[in-house]
């Protein structure tokens, strides 16, 4: 599978399967959403939230602010 292939589409732009995907819970459960953010950094087709991740430094972990897109379970599957 290339890695333009899409995983859900927002605004006719497609989701590269590249994106590492995170699932943000709500109260209630069917409104829970899935953010894809980029661990290389890259560029996302479009950006509506920001996400706090943690990645490894060294022996250590660190905390950084990326942007991510989010959207809801049904549309991300």
């Amino acid at each position: 599978m290339s890695d333009r292939a899409a995983v859900a589409e927002r605004t006719g732009e497609a989701v590269p399967v590249r994106l590492a995907a995170v699932f943000l819970p709500a109260p209630l459960p069917r409104e829970g959403r899935m953010a894809f953010w980029d661990p290389e950094g890259g560029p996302l087709p479009t950006e509506d939230t920001e996400l706090t991740v943690v990645r490894r430094h060294g022996a250590g972990v660190r905390r950084r602010t990326t942007p991510a897109l989010s959207l809801p379970l049904t549309d991300a599957l």
